[in-house]
């Protein structure tokens, strides 16, 4: 029982710090250049309102701490997301399709936030919410109309990983 209580707080942990990281990672799209540029302050920022934002979301009763009531109830909705089948463990795969909804989930609600007057593209001044994008407005824009869709954000995100995934 001792083994299974700690693996299942390791998986916790894993499942805290993928969705952190899915979060940063996909709230600046192409974030993966902000360290070959220097740029960290950008980075660090958001990586800083996330971990605020996240310890909001886990203290459900706003007194400013976490309590392991708390912290156990969060990552239990985490496990109960990526356990797909119901079973009470998870797979690889689990993890891996979990660590990619939450990523997804994270850049949508971003570009949602930019998308100022909701019209399902980002101008390059809505583009300046996430300064990543912005740094790479043209080349993300690839019909080179002054917007960048989701579905180009999407496909600039895809070329990445895959140029990524080749190094």
């Amino acid at each position: 029982m001792k083994k299974t209580i700690h693996y299942l707080a390791a998986i916790s942990c894993f499942a805290l710090s993928a969705s952190l990281g899915a979060a940063q990672a996909h709230a600046e799209p192409m974030g993966h250049d902000e360290h070959m540029s220097g740029d960290h302050r950008a980075g660090g920022q958001m990586h800083e309102q996330m971990e605020d934002k996240h310890f909001k979301e886990m203290d459900t009763n706003g007194d400013g701490m976490v309590s392991k009531a708390e912290f156990d109830a969060a990552h239990d909705k985490y496990f109960k997301e990526m356990d797909t089948n119901g079973d009470g463990k998870l797979s690889p795969d689990e993890m891996k399709a979990g660590h990619k909804k939450m990523m997804e989930k994270g850049k949508d609600k971003r570009f949602d936030e930019a998308d100022a007057n909701h019209d399902g593209a980002l101008t390059r001044e809505e583009a300046k919410k996430m300064p990543m994008l912005s740094k790479h407005f043209d080349e993300v824009d690839t019909n080179k109309d002054g917007k960048v869709t989701r579905e180009e954000l999407d496909a600039a995100m895809e070329k990445m990983h895959k140029e990524h995934d080749e190094k």
